[in-house]
């Protein structure tokens, strides 16, 4: 029985999805193909349509060609948010943002999961903690890269936000996108290492590896308010109960966990320290 090139695309869509790493247009046609049982034809007609249909893109690295998710579209990473390039106008619905995002070489396009899973994890603690624009409510983002979790945090109401990251590209890449959100004035873009920022902020994001994550522990909880929120990304599936239980050391419990492609994002909330009897 012949396939259906709906049938076929959605496979293809499905498995980039899954997909831990980038795939080569190469191996993901093998993989269809075996796994299916269609021709090659009717793969790359499948493929080419995905990409004028702008729902996937070509990527090339070191001489290798990549199929990915494309963003140079409006693309939801959130329950609230959606990342768009500069020139597209997504139709927002009910309590919707549009965090708008040039291309380039910093981290944060929303393409890697560990993103979409910071993002996600600052609208969960962000409702949680009813943080919104009539409080005078500050974030920090440690590893800011192209600074779109505190442009998102800003956006669902957020007021004022701190941005730090030791790349000259990702200053440059993070003080654009400000500028193009009209964030200018409130965000706050450092390249000073995070641990001579002074000062306390209701939330602090960081998007960064196991080991990085626990050498900021004690810096992110002393820099936490009672019932501030650490929103944590960049942890893989096995490391997060051990990162967890570092954290509940200092007074932070998890209030929220969620994992995408193995890759798991954490919103931990500040308790006030047990007294001495």
């Amino acid at each position: 029985m012949m396939l259906s090139q709906k049938i076929i695309r959605r496979q293809i869509l499905q498995i980039i999805s899954d997909h831990e790493t980038k795939i080569t247009s190469r191996d993901l046609e093998t993989e269809i193909v075996q796994e299916m049982a269609v021709g090659r034809r009717d793969f790359q007609s499948a493929l080419k349509a995905l990409i004028a249909e702008g729902e996937l893109a070509y990527t090339y690295i070191y001489g290798c060609t990549f199929v990915e998710k494309s963003f140079n579209r409006p693309v939801r990473v959130g329950s609230r948010v959606i990342l768009t390039p500069p020139e597209h106008h997504p139709v927002l619905n009910g309590s919707d943002i549009a965090v708008m995002l040039r291309p380039g070489a910093s981290f944060g396009c929303g393409q890697h999961p560990t993103t979409r899973l910071a993002i996600q994890g600052i609208e969960f603690a962000m409702e949680m903690l009813h943080i919104d624009d009539s409080k005078l409510s500050t974030v920090l983002d440690i590893g800011t890269g192209s600074g779109v979790l505190a442009i998102s945090a800003l956006k669902l109401g957020i007021h004022q936000a701190v941005g730090t990251d030791t790349d000259p590209c990702a200053i440059a890449e993070a003080g654009e996108n400000a500028r193009i959100n009209g964030f200018l004035d409130r965000f706050t873009i450092l390249d000073t290492p995070a641990e001579e920022i002074s000062g306390q902020f209701d939330l602090i994001a960081a998007n960064l590896r196991y080991p990085t994550l626990v050498k900021l522990c004690s810096y992110i909880a002393s820099h936490l308010p009672e019932n501030g929120a650490a929103i944590l990304s960049g942890i893989r599936e096995d490391e997060a109960e051990k990162l967890k239980n570092r954290y509940a050391e200092r007074n932070l419990v998890c209030r929220w966990e969620r994992s995408e492609n193995r890759w798991t994002g954490l919103v931990l909330i500040k308790q006030a320290s047990a007294q001495n009897p």
